[in-house]
């Protein structure tokens, strides 16, 4: 991961953008899709807990939680069927607002977050000129992990 090549305080700097610091934002991902896969599909959303941000004080420890939502997602993913994409799901946000999404509809709206945040982390290293990583799918995909 890109982010791990620079200095934490680089990472963690305030940068005035929407989470303000590389690290949040990166954060701001995971837990979004932790939240959404692992609680709010399964209409658990008030169960929720999210560690502040300030505990983090280095990339392996964002790594780490990084890892840990992949390997819960992926065991979501493993045992998902089509039938339980169209199934209806109260969408709740922290302010109480609800909306009625399909599953498929919940992990688009995180797929989607991803893409977003993960425009503005490019942005952020740009900014800095450092060269992001490959951004094509065809360099990142994982069935073609390895070649090329």
């Amino acid at each position: 991961m890109k982010l791990s090549e620079l200095p934490w305080q680089e990472v963690n700097k305030n940068r005035e953008a929407s989470f303000y610091s590389m690290k949040n934002i990166l954060l701001h991902m995971i837990d979004n899709e932790d939240w959404i896969v692992n609680y709010a599909i399964l209409e658990k959303s008030s169960k929720y807990k999210r560690r502040k941000s300030e505990e983090y004080t280095d990339m392996p420890m964002v790594l780490d939680h990084l890892s840990e939502v992949e390997k819960k997602t992926r065991s979501y993913l493993e045992v998902a069927t089509e039938n339980n994409f169209q199934q209806r799901v109260k969408f709740v946000l922290s302010s109480g607002t609800v909306f009625d999404m399909s599953v498929e509809e919940c992990l688009f709206q995180s797929f989607t977050e991803q893409l977003y945040h993960l425009g503005e982390l490019i942005a952020l290293l740009w900014q800095d000129n450092i060269e992001p990583p490959p951004m094509q799918w065809f360099r990142n995909n994982p069935r073609s992990a390895g070649s090329g």
